[in-house]
């Protein structure tokens, strides 16, 4: 499932924040602001040396009641090991059929102690297998598997698990037809694609070989937006009175920024003037996928004065709210009351984003996404 990366960047000047937020044409600048992460303590947040981190057991002491909603949520989720998926354990062994290449799948249990579970191929009676290590993705709409063979090639595994029919089907984007039962089983992976592919789904050291990755940096936690912890604690433990600062905080970063940095992992705009880009962005309904890079085309993301950005509508902290109704108070802060920065919709005041932001599938495989792009949707 592809996902995009962060790269070297800049902060804007105050001034160009601000226009780049009047005029969708020149909304955007250059992706390298990509790793402008945050506002104290930037260039640490994916830090590979592990200096400074000192894990989510140590933010709880003091922000327990934050800490521990987010532990619970689904951020954490995005990498585990697949002994941990309950339901996946429970269901085994699996089986899926590829009438398009002639590949039979099944995962079941693997023969060798050192592992779990087992991906087998089998194409015209030639069977090849891979050893499961790791399943990406909180499950809210499917698992994707990274294994491992015998011989120490690492692969994203070809099927994926999906929520909503609980079983195996084609993982999305790779559905291009195979040579063989080794090529059925996974995409293949070089080291820096591994990293690439981890990046977004550990708190750090997405660097390590996956058999090597400690559980604990698995998923996104405290520090893998907020950045390494320990200069923070001591500051606090030391009472300094700037304290605050040797933190990063995303929730304050301008609108442009925070979309930078939120679709790092979940799909940044382009960069610059691309109109190109952009255009693209308006008739590919694949993009829905990317929040971001759907939200930029929205009047309400332009002319908002800076004030319509990711946690605007979503707590990063939190499981992603699934009921429509639960925007309606995001959407009536702007389009509604004596304040009101934009006139109210003629048709209704509940469930505006049932209309406005609608889903959008056919895409990938078993999934639908919101379009962020908010707008008077032609029927």
């Amino acid at each position: 499932m592809p996902i995009t990366m962060p790269l070297p960047g800049r902060r804007p000047p105050a001034g160009e924040s601000a226009a780049i937020n009047r005029n969708i044409g020149s909304c955007l600048f250059s992706v390298a602001v990509l790793t402008v992460f945050l506002s104290a303590g930037t260039p640490r947040a994916l830090a590979a040396d592990d200096s400074g981190y000192v894990g989510s057991s140590q933010c709880v002491q003091c922000h327990r009641e934050i800490a521990e909603v987010q532990l619970e949520s689904g951020h954490p989720l995005t990498l585990r090991r697949v002994r941990s998926l309950s339901r996946l354990m429970e269901s085994v062994p699996l089986e899926f059929s590829d009438p398009r290449n002639q590949v039979a799948y099944r995962i079941e249990r693997s023969s060798d102690s050192e592992f779990t579970l087992d991906l087998v191929a089998d194409r015209n009676g030639e069977a090849d297998r891979m050893h499961l290590l790791w399943g990406m993705g909180a499950g809210r709409k499917g698992i994707t598997f990274i294994g491992m063979t015998d011989a120490g090639a690492y692969g994203q595994s070809r099927v994926s698990w999906y929520q909503s029919t609980g079983g195996l089907d084609i993982t999305t984007g790779l559905e291009d037809p195979v040579d063989n039962a080794y090529d059925a089983l996974a995409d293949w992976m070089s080291p820096p694609q591994r990293e690439h592919c981890f990046a977004c789904h550990t708190t750090r050291d997405a660097d390590l070989p996956p058999e090597r990755m400690d559980p604990a940096s698995a998923g996104v936690h405290c520090e893998r937006c907020h950045g390494p912890g320990q200069e923070h604690i001591q500051a606090m433990t030391q009472g300094e009175a700037d304290a605050a600062s040797t933190i990063g905080n995303p929730g304050r970063m301008p609108a442009i920024e925070q979309l930078y940095f939120c679709g790092a992992c979940h799909g940044a705009p382009p960069g610059g003037n691309d109109l190109q880009a952009l255009a693209r962005y308006m008739v590919d309904k694949e993009v829905s996928r990317f929040p971001a890079q759907r939200l930029v085309l929205s009047r309400c993301y332009s002319e908002s004065r800076d004030q319509l950005k990711c946690t605007t509508c979503h707590d990063p902290h939190e499981s992603l709210v699934q009921t429509a109704a639960s925007y309606d108070s995001k959407c009536l802060s702007c389009h509604g009351g004596d304040h009101a920065m934009a006139a109210g919709c003629k048709v209704a005041a509940s469930r505006c984003s049932s209309c406005h932001m609608p889903f959008e599938g056919g895409f990938m495989t078993h999934s639908e996404f919101a379009d962020h792009w908010i707008r008077i949707v032609a029927e």
